[in-house]
C-alpha cells in the first residue's frame, strides 16, 4: 500500500501544517499499512456494532499520565539547541514562556483560551493479536476482548473534515516513539515557524500561538517509547475552543468518578469499512466465536470472526 497522507483543514497556519504532513508521510512509507485494529472489551464491541459509531476519546483522560506533557519537553530540549544563535532568542523565549505557562498545571484542561487545541483520539494498533493489548483487554478469564479490523482506504473516503469549520481538523498515522525522530518533526515545526516569524508585517503573538497548537497537534502522535509493544495508530480529531460550539452535535460526556469527560463520536463503522474481528485468548473462546458471529449475523455483517492465534489462555 502507498503511504497514506491526509490533509489538514486549510488556515494561515498551512505553512506549519505542512511540516507535520510532510515529516508523517514519510514515517508512514516505513508502516505500510492498509489496516489498523482496534481493542476493545466484549461491552464496547457491542456498542460499536451496533452502534456503527467509536468513541474519540479527549487525551486528558488516556492512560498515558504523560499523554499531554511529553511534547512540552521535547520542546525545551529543541529549543535548548536554538542557544547558540543568538537571533532566534527572541523568538525562543516568546515559545517557551507560552508553552512553560500551559506546562504549569499539566493537569488542567483550558476551555477558556480561544486558541488552545482540544484533541480527541480514536486509538489503534498495527499489530491485530497483540499480547500486550490482549492482557488489558482481558483481564478477567470468562470476558472476551475483541480486537476491531478497520480498513484504512475505507475509513479515508468517510472522513468528516467536509464538514469541518476552519480550527477544526481530523488525521490518522502511526505513532511515534523514536526520541530522534519525535525531536526531529519538533524541530521542523519550530524552524518553519522562525521562518514565519522573520516576515516583513506578521503578528508575532499569532506565530507563537498557531506554532503552540501546531506542536500540541503534532504532539497527539509523539509518545514515550515506554508504550512501543502497542504498536499504536491513532485517528485524531483537533479542535481550537473558538469553534467548538459548532460540534455539539457529536460531543459527548459520561462521567467518570464525578468528572464530566468529553468525548467525540463518529459513525464510521459499517460492512466496508469493519474487515475482520479478532477474538481474544480465553477459556472459552470457541464459544465466544460462536455468538460474536451470530451477533455480526443479526447486525447485518456477512463475515465471521477468528480467535487469538497467541497460544495462552488466561
Amino acid at each position: 500500500m502507498s503511504a497514506l497522507y491526509y490533509p489538514m483543514i486549510a488556515s494561515d497556519s498551512n505553512e506549519l501544517f505542512n511540516v507535520i504532513e510532510k515529516y508523517c508521510h514519510i514515517h508512514n512509507e516505513l508502516c505500510d499499512f492498509s489496516t489498523i485494529w482496534h481493542y476493545t472489551s466484549a461491552e464496547g464491541f457491542k456498542s460499536i456494532i451496533e452502534e456503527g459509531e467509536v468513541h474519540f476519546t479527549h487525551n486528558a483522560f488516556l492512560n498515558d499520565s504523560t499523554e499531554r506533557t511529553h511534547v512540552f519537553d521535547i520542546v525545551e530540549t529543541v529549543l535548548e539547541s536554538y542557544s547558540d544563535d543568538s537571533s532566534k532568542n527572541e523568538f525562543t523565549e516568546h515559545l517557551l514562556e507560552l508553552f512553560h505557562k500551559k506546562k504549569e498545571d499539566p493537569d488542567g484542561v483550558d476551555f477558556i483560551d480561544p486558541d488552545e487545541v482540544q484533541i480527541f483520539i480514536f486509538s489503534c494498533s498495527l499489530d491485530k493479536d497483540s499480547l500486550p493489548l490482549w492482557n488489558h483487554y482481558s483481564k478477567n478469564p470468562a470476558k472476551a476482548g475483541f480486537s476491531i479490523g478497520l480498513d484504512v482506504n475505507e475509513i479515508i473516503k468517510m472522513q468528516f473534515r467536509e464538514k469541518m469549520l476552519y480550527g477544526i481538523g481530523s488525521n490518522l498515522y502511526p505513532v511515534i516513539y523514536d526520541d530522534l525522530e519525535k525531536e526531529n518533526l519538533v524541530k521542523e515545526i519550530c524552524d518553519a515557524a522562525y521562518s514565519l516569524w522573520n516576515l516583513d508585517d506578521v503578528n508575532k503573538d499569532e506565530i507563537i500561538k498557531k506554532t503552540y497548537a501546531a506542536i500540541r497537534i503534532a504532539g497527539a502522535f509523539l509518545k514515550h517509547k515506554a508504550f512501543e509493544s502497542e504498536h499504536e495508530a491513532r485517528y485524531i480529531f483537533y479542535i481550537q475552543n473558538k469553534s467548538i460550539e459548532s460540534i455539539k452535535d457529536i460531543i459527548k460526556f459520561r462521567d467518570m468518578h464525578g468528572i464530566f469527560t468529553p468525548y467525540v463520536i463518529v459513525p464510521f463503522i459499517n460492512d466496508k469499512t469493519l474487515k475482520d474481528v479478532i477474538i481474544s485468548p480465553t477459556l472459552k473462546s470457541k464459544q465466544a466465536k460462536s455468538y460474536a458471529d451470530l451477533f455480526l449475523k443479526m447486525n447485518g455483517y456477512n463475515m465471521t470472526s477468528k480467535t487469538s492465534q497467541v497460544p495462552l489462555r488466561f
